[in-house]
């Protein structure tokens, strides 16, 4: 309702306004409104809003409950609002189990300007997640980092020093596992017996499997 009244200006702090079903995310957040609507609160990373002043009153049996708010702001959410706004606009039962979570911060009008644009820009400044790794804890990927632990590599220069594969199943691991060694003796152990040319990671099975 505050969406449909305000539209736009609701997101006057936002870096971005609707960008419309045609995008992946929306389209995304889309089926989940449609088919799983009690999961949305759990799929979905929420909105984060600033205020002016609020108002809160004490119920006697539902604790406190947030009466009003002033100045309100969408900073960062303003896809998740859009999309459920258009969902309900196409069909009003569609949106009557989603639930939302929300980070509300208030400030004072002379320090909105500092805090908001902050806010919004930590929210849209995480590390960038690629389609791989989506599928990092799926057993097969799981399976192959079991093997690629347990099985030495034949020697390829006919020495006897054994090495290796690291099967890289989540993004960072081989440097976070050098990371964790407390001795150089340790470290140079791991960087002999699994060099960082026997890196794997999933993409790159993917290749060797299709070739």
């Amino acid at each position: 309702n505050i969406f449909q009244k305000w539209g736009d200006k609701i997101l006057e702090r936002n870096v971005r306004t609707y960008l419309q079903g045609r995008v992946k995310v929306n389209q995304m957040m889309r089926s989940t409104i449609r088919e799983y609507p009690e999961m949305f609160l759990a799929y979905n990373n929420g909105i984060s809003a600033v205020a002016e002043s609020i108002e809160i009153i004490n119920q006697q049996n539902n604790g406190q409950v947030l009466k009003s708010v002033s100045g309100l702001q969408i900073v960062n959410g303003g896809q998740t609002t859009a999309t459920i706004f258009h969902a309900f606009q196409d069909n009003a039962s569609d949106v009557q189990d989603i639930s939302v979570q929300m980070k509300l911060v208030v400030a004072t009008a002379e320090r909105m300007d500092e805090i908001a644009p902050k806010i919004s820009e930590y929210s849209n400044s995480q590390n960038s997640i690629q389609q791989a790794d989506f599928s990092a804890n799926d057993p097969f990927h799981r399976t192959i980092e079991l093997l690629s632990r347990k099985i030495w590599a034949p020697s390829s220069d006919g020495s006897m020093n054994r090495t290796q594969w690291f099967y890289e199943r989540a993004r960072g691991q081989y440097q976070n596992k050098k990371s964790s060694l407390k001795t150089s003796q340790q470290k140079k152990a791991f960087n002999r017996e699994t060099p960082s040319k026997q890196r794997i990671t999933k993409t790159d099975l993917a290749k060797f499997e299709n070739t």
